[in-house]
């Protein structure tokens, strides 16, 4: 079996907690269970939409619901970012992080964490 992301491992936690199977999750939010079951496996990103209906369908709320918004995020294959609205330089920013972001090493990840305020590991 493919290894689950951390949205995928939850999202199956809080679905055999409730004893419930895919298929009747996938109803109760209004998708096919194949799109459910790639969404559990981390092979589809989960919509911004969707994600609302799960906290909900779950019954989540504070701490457990942002720590669920959380786990999406970090789970997400891939990242598509409008720059509709960005001038020339910020468009090459934008392309020249993406295309140099995997040669990063840990320090500079690291600082750009801090810069960003965002949690690390």
């Amino acid at each position: 079996m493919k290894r689950l992301t951390p949205f995928g491992k939850a999202v199956r936690k809080y679905r055999v907690d409730r004893g419930e199977i895919q298929l009747e999750v996938a109803e109760a939010l209004g998708v096919s269970i194949a799109f459910w079951s790639a969404i559990e496996t981390g092979k589809k990103n989960v919509p911004e939409d969707l994600l609302a209906k799960v906290i909900t369908h779950f019954e989540l709320t504070g701490a457990a619901a942002h720590e669920l918004r959380t786990l999406s995020w970090v789970s997400q294959r891939d990242v598509k970012i409008n720059m509709q609205d960005l001038n020339d330089r910020s468009r090459q920013l934008v392309v020249g992080f993406a295309r140099k972001f995997s040669s990063l090493d840990e320090e500079k990840q690291q600082k750009l964490r801090e810069l960003l305020d965002i949690e690390g590991d």
